[in-house]
């Protein structure tokens, strides 16, 4: 999914479509939200959440089941990714993007309790899936962002965006998956 589209994203939904340069601090999402939205929009029937899948695979001449240009491939297997929020208070993450790399994951694991919990639905435009409620959640979670967010400023807004969408119906299993990660 091309870079420019996906950091087009991020920048044009966080703190509002007319402010492009809201990302700017330490704990700042952008990659991460770039990341997750590639992955999403290539998930196909039949992925499990454990399955290793990387970014950047093409640059370092890996499959799409290696590492590519993050710390470890997103899974929700912690033999193969085993990073946390906890995580960010170390200095061996790099910034943006092993922060990034760090909420991508976490919104990884959210994808995949909510498909786990309402199924797979391969229809991206109109789909009713577990991956499509994600996909909302967190799309109109970058609306209701801040200028500067941090990880608790972006979890906060998918909760306020799960209230807005449906009515606070995944709250428990937002709070649950951020909980884990």
């Amino acid at each position: 999914f091309p870079v420019t589209i996906r950091h087009g994203i991020s920048n044009r939904l966080v703190g509002g479509p007319d402010n492009v340069d809201c990302l700017y601090n330490a704990e700042q999402m952008g990659e991460g939200w770039s990341d997750w939205f590639g992955l999403m929009l290539t998930m196909l029937p039949g992925d499990q959440p454990e399955d290793p899948r990387g970014v950047g695979t093409y640059v370092t001449n890996e499959p799409t089941n290696g590492t590519g240009i993050r710390p470890a491939p997103y899974s929700t297997d912690p033999a193969l990714n085993d990073y946390t929020y906890g995580n960010t208070n170390s200095n061996n993450l790099s910034q943006p993007h092993g922060i990034g790399f760090v909420w991508a994951s976490m919104l990884w694991d959210l994808n995949w309790a909510l498909i786990d919990s309402l199924g797979f639905d391969p229809n991206v435009k109109t789909g009713t899936g577990g991956n499509n409620i994600a996909m909302a959640l967190v799309t109109e979670g970058l609306k209701l962002t801040a200028c500067g967010p941090g990880f608790v400023d972006g979890r906060d807004a998918i909760l306020q965006a799960d209230r807005l969408l449906y009515g606070g119906d995944f709250q428990c299993l937002i709070w649950e998956a951020f909980a884990l990660s």
